[in-house]
This record gives structure tokens, C-alpha cells and sequence, in this order.
């Protein structure tokens, strides 16, 4: 659907229109999208982009509902960001292992500045108006120097309360928004007047209260925070309604089935998760609005505000305490805007300057025309040349949380033993700081796992696979991979798995949940593992970025493999993730980072255990991908990988 917007955006001739600086609506009516569709798109996307806007109503062409005129509700929220935020995220972690789910893991941490009110699609940028302007207004009065926050709990609620102080700054802000939405829009905003909290648990069953009230009193509010204003909307339809997330992507068998991708977030009403008897829900796409059956086992809970909209982010009260925050520094204008980390922009919403686009990369010659060139400047010799060197990169096997679920941990771990519950869970867990808990985004292997890793190794013996060294995410499952790789090659004694941050995968899906927990080599050589405790990373832990973009994800990649390579005349394994099949290769081989949805997209291909191989060709200066020496692993809920998939 991207392709098929890039490809009418380019027949479209509009780049005389763009140049005139006009608005991203009058760009779609020009490409011939009515305009109601238009504003509704804009609405759903934040007006980030034309490319996006118009990606987003080819993919909502079979939704029944498209050309329905129901407004959107915004909401304005003061959200914390900075170290402060890194504790409120670990007590919702901690919070949701000991404790379960409660009403505050259906968002994230925030101050509510005003009830949720409607605004038709063709005056959001009115509203979106309001907001800068207010923060112009704050930015030239006095500033409260911190927000301090003081902990309240009841039988129904445990939360932070805001100081006086801060509290009057925020209100004052929220009443000067709702003043101007109603003096340019005529829409009536209710300003909260009530006490400013954050909400650390509500909906919670009372026997929780004081194990919520323990993990509270643990978080160091003292923690510096920058404060922003945001302004965020969601479908009205869909207020009510439950969200679960696709983690297992399934094409439909019958005409009633909805398609699950990977990362769509699926709609259920209120009581469908209770109702179903076969383990079958009724949902509605956020990724296309079209509605259908699904097997509920193939998604996991969501969080409702993961489909909401971003409209606008601005700083309002600085960072304080933080050593990296200069004091000199300039504070940002209202209209800066944090970008999404979605497909990459046609136009940027601040300048409406074309982008070019990248997602191609650099044009070379077919291969066969640089081959030749090759041959002919190749002297002759009558030495038989050394055989040109090779990269396998391979995705880890099978992983415990996806098979059990997220929560996997909680029936395993009693008074923090663990106790194999079921076959495939892993006969034995290592000790590591921070557990169970730290199991949560760093997942070890199944026993499946671990044998389609050591099938995997000995075909690569029987095909006669030499490797010269071996890398590895710093993934437990990761390291688990390479370890049973090495030991069915028989390298397990002369051979040490140097693990790399840099090989990591991306970062952006840690966004919301902060930055797992790894394992030192300690721990690592502790539970058996071959590692090389003496290694130095190429990319640290301390060089990530949470807000790492996708071709920022395929540099750092491509960081670490260039310098591995270097390292040796001989052939490289390397075990990461799914994406990294492409993100290590992809500039090698002269072409450049894929956009986003294009990298997800393949990253749902790769099955546990996918291989790609790709062999030098010096003279070019390339790396050619080339058909694996062993076959596919396919059982289920493996499919049969075609290595060609990276072709495309």
C-alpha cells in the first residue's frame, strides 16, 4: 500500500505544489483524494506526512466505515520524560509480574489537564494552533524550577500527587488551551480544576493494595524530568474498547478471518475476551478498520493508549539535575515536534520540503556486468585463488515468551526458584541480577529452541561449513544459539562467542517498555556458556538510544559486521535477531536502510533458525547474498523459509 501511494504521489506531478509551501491537505486534493478522506487521514497520522496520510487511506480501503463523519477525541496530557520516567516504568514492570494487570498499565505515565472532547477532522489544525500557542504564552513567564510529586493511596488508587506550585502552572496551561480551542473553534474544553496526579495503580483488587503501596514507596520521584505538553486523540468508535497487540502474524483461511500482521493492534468490545468459548475473537484492525475472526492465542493485552495519535509535544518544563542538559543550551520552539518513528517522511510538517527518498539505496550494476569487469582486470595466474570469504548470519531459535506468553515467568518462579512447568520450558534457568523479573524482555530459549539451534549446526558439519569466528547479540537466546551451534560443529573447545551490544536488534521496540536488563559475561560463563569474557564491544551499552530510528538501527548494525569482517581472512557466523539478517547485510551489499514498514515486514519472514549467506566479492567491493549450504527448518509453527525473501 506505501508502494502503491509512493507510485500515484509520483505520477501525480506535485512538485511544483510543494514548492509553493502549501499545506499537506492541499497536496492529497491535488493528488485527487476528496477531501473528507483527506482530513481524516491527516487526523489519524498527526499530520505527519502526505506519504503517510495517503499510506494510510489506501490501507483503510475495504473499511466499511472510511467515509463515516465521526470526529476524533483529543486530550491534552502533561507527560514526564527523562530518569523519572525509568522508575515509573520499572514499578509498572514490577507491578504487573507481582501483582497482574490493574486499570494504569492501559497507559502510560501522565497528568490529565482536561477531559476528552470531540473535534471534527477539519478543525484539528485549529486545535493543534492552540497548543503551540499557549506554550508560547508559558515559555515567557516563570517557570516552576521542578515538579515535585508526593505519594497518596487509598483502598481504589495508589498514584504521586503534584505540588501546589506546579500544579497551579499546569492548570493555568490546561484553562489557556481550553480558552483558545473555544475562541477559534467554538468547542467547549473542561480544563481539570481537580487535584494533579500520576497514576500508578487503580482497578486493582484490594489484597494487591499493600504490595502496590511497597513498590511505590521505592520509586525516587527526586529524579530529574523534563515536563511536556501533549496533545493526543483516538477513535471515538473505540473508546470502550479492549486492545491486544499481534505478535504471531497469520494470513485468513476463510472470507469471515481477519489477516493478522505483526504489530497491528486489533479492537475487541468489552466483553469478547470473557465471552469466547473456542478461543476465537471478533476484532476491528487499527492498521486497516476492517473487521473479523481471529485466534486470540495469536495476540497478547495491549495498552489502549498504544493506538492512540501524537498531535504535538512541547517542552515545558525543563530537565533539571541532568549532567547532560547544558544550561546555556536553547530551549525548543513550540512547532518542534519529536518525530514518530514510522515511515519515513515525504514532506516535513515544519518546512513542506520534499524528503528524497532513500529507501533504495545507491544504484550499482547488475552483478554478471561486474563480474565481467572483474574477469578482465583479474592477472592471470596459475596459483588456484583462495575461495572468497563468507558471512552466516542466522536468527536465534525458538524463545519462551513467545511460546508461553510474556508472563511466563509467573508460574515458573515460586519464591524465586524456578520450576519447569511444562516440556519445552528450559530444564534449567542461569542465576542473574534482577530475576525473574529480568527474563521478561530478555527471553531464553525453549527446549525447541536449543534443538533447532543444534540441528542447525550439525547440517552445517555435514555440509562442510568452515568458521573462522562467531558473534553474537547480547540476547540470552542469542548466545544460547551460538553456543549450541559451536558444540554441534565441534568448535565448542577452540572457539569463544564474542557477544556485541551493537548487534542488538532494534531498539524502537523498547521504546515503551525501557531498555532490557542483559546479562554480564559473568553470568553468562557462569550458567556455561562459551563466551570470550576478554572481548571489547565495537558498540557498548552505553553508545543505545531509545529513540533510535530505523537507518540509525542498520548503521549500528553495520558498524559492528564491517569491523568484524576486517578482523579475519576467514568465514564469520554471526547470531542475532530476524531483522538482523538484513540490517547486518544490507549495506554490504551497496544498498541502504529499508523504511520502516519495510523492514517489519521482513522481519515477520524470517522464521527461528533463518539463514542468510553471503559471500565477498573483493574487486567490487560488495558482499553478494548466496544460497545457504543446508536446507530450511521447517516444522510448526516454523514455515518453510525461501532465503530469497531478502531479494525483494
Amino acid at each position: 500500500m506505501a508502494e502503491a501511494s509512493r507510485e500515484f504521489f509520483d505520477r501525480s506531478g506535485l512538485a511544483a505544489t510543494i514548492a509553493r509551501n502549501v499545506s499537506n491537505l492541499e497536496v492529497l486534493l491535488n493528488m485527487g483524494f476528496p477531501k473528507e478522506r483527506a482530513e481524516k487521514a491527516l487526523a489519524a497520522t498527526g499530520d505527519r506526512s502526505v506519504q503517510l496520510a495517503s499510506d494510510w487511506i489506501f490501507a483503510h480501503v475495504d473499511d466499511t466505515s472510511l467515509d463515516e463523519k465521526v470526529p476524533r477525541e483529543y486530550v491534552l496530557f502533561a507527560c514526564p520524560t527523562g530518569p523519572l520516567v525509568t522508575q515509573l516504568d520499572e514499578y509498572s514492570e514490577k507491578t504487573l509480574v507481582h501483582c497482574g494487570r490493574n486499570g494504569s498499565h492501559n497507559s502510560f505515565p501522565h497528568v490529565t489537564l482536561c477531559s476528552f472532547f470531540a473535534v471534527p477532522d477539519s478543525t484539528v489544525p485549529k486545535v493543534v494552533h492552540a497548543v503551540l500557542t499557549v506554550a508560547g504564552r508559558l515559555s515567557c513567564r516563570e517557570v516552576p524550577a521542578k515538579v515535585s510529586l508526593d505519594f497518596y493511596s487509598s483502598s481504589s488508587f495508589v498514584g504521586l500527587f503534584v505540588d501546589d506550585r506546579s500544579a497551579a502552572f499546569l492548570r493555568n496551561a490546561s484553562q489557556e488551551f481550553a480558552n483558545e480551542v473555544l475562541k477559534t473553534t467554538g468547542i467547549e474544553v473542561k480544563a481539570h480544576k481537580k487535584q494533579l496526579h500520576i497514576t500508578l495503580a487503580y482497578q486493582f483488587n484490594p489484597s494487591q493494595q499493600k504490595k502496590l503501596e511497597e513498590l511505590a514507596r521505592d520509586i525516587d520521584t527526586s529524579m530529574p524530568a523534563q515536563w511536556d505538553l501533549r496533545l493526543y486523540s483516538r477513535d471515538t468508535r473505540r473508546a470502550k474498547s479492549d486492545v491486544v497487540r499481534v505478535v504471531h502474524p497469520l494470513p485468513p483461511s476463510n472470507d469471515d478471518e481477519l489477516e493478522l500482521v505483526r504489530g497491528d493492534y486489533i479492537y475487541l468490545e468489552p466483553d469478547e475476551l470473557v465471552s469466547s468459548s473456542d478461543g476465537w475473537l471478533r476484532g476491528v484492525s487499527w492498521l486497516t478498520g476492517c473487521a473479523g475472526l481471529f485466534p486470540g492465542n495469536y495476540t497478547e493485552k495491549a495498552a489502549e493508549t498504544d493506538t492512540w495519535t501524537l498531535h504535538r509535544c512541547v517542552p515545558v518544563i525543563s530537565l533539571r539535575g541532568s549532567s547532560s542538559t547544558r544550561a546555556s543550551a536553547p530551549p525548543l520552539s513550540p512547532t518542534q515536534l519529536p518525530p514518530l518513528p514510522s515511515e519515513p517522511s515525504t514532506l516535513s510538517s515544519t518546512t513542506r520540503a520534499p524528503v528524497p527518498d532513500r529507501r533504495n539505496g545507491p544504484s550499482r550494476p547488475p552483478l554478471e556486468e561486474m563480474y565481467s569487469q572483474v574477469q578482465k582486470s583479474r592477472p592471470v595466474s596459475n596459483s588456484k585463488p583462495a575461495p572468497p570469504r563468507q558471512l552466516y548470519i542466522l536468527r536465534h531459535g525458538e524463545r519462551v515468551d513467545v511460546v508461553f506468553g510474556k508472563r511466563w515467568m509467573n508460574a515458573c518462579f515460586v519464591n524465586g526458584e524456578y520450576s519447569q512447568q511444562d516440556l519445552n520450558l528450559p530444564r534449567k534457568l542461569p542465576s542473574r541480577e534482577g530475576s525473574p523479573l529480568s527474563f521478561a524482555e530478555d527471553s531464553p530459549l525453549t527446549e525447541m529452541g536449543w534443538f533447532q539451534a543444534r540441528l542447525t549446526g550439525e547440517a552445517m558439519k555435514r555440509a562442510g561449513v568452515h568458521i573462522s569466528q562467531v558473534y553474537s547479540s547480547p540476547s540470552l537466546r542469542c548466545v544460547q544459539t551460538a553456543d549450541a551451534i559451536l558444540d554441534a560443529l565441534g568448535l565448542r573447545s577452540a572457539m569463544k562467542i564474542r557477544v556485541d551490544p551493537g548487534l542488538f536488534e532494534w531498539l524502537y521496540f523498547y521504546k515503551a517498555s525501557g531498555l532490557p536488563k542483559l546479562m554480564t559475561m559473568k553470568e553468562l560463563l557462569d550458567f556455561g556458556l562459551n563466551v570470550d569474557p576478554t572481548y571489547h564491544p565495537i558498540v557498548p551499552v552505553s553508545d543505545w538510544s531509545r529513540t533510535e530510528d530505523v537507518v540509525q538501527y542498520y548503521q549500528r548494525n553495520h558498524t559492528v559486521v564491517q569491523s568484524v569482517l576486517g578482523s579475519t581472512d576467514g568465514n564469520t557466523l554471526i547470531c542475532a535477531h530476524a531483522g538482523s539478517l538484513d540490517s547486518c547485510s544490507r549495506h554490504l551489499q551497496g544498498l541502504s536502510a529499508r523504511t520502516q514498514r519495510e523492514a517489519v515486514k521482513l522481519m515477520v519472514k524470517i522464521p527461528y533458525c533463518g539463514m542468510a549467506v553471503f559471500q565477498e566479492v573483493k574487486e567490487a567491493g560488495i558482499w553478494d547474498q548466496v544460497e545457504p549450504p543446508i536446507h530450511t527448518l521447517t516444522h510448526s509453527p516454523n514455515h518453510k523459509f525461501d532465503w530469497r525473501v531478502l531479494q525483494s
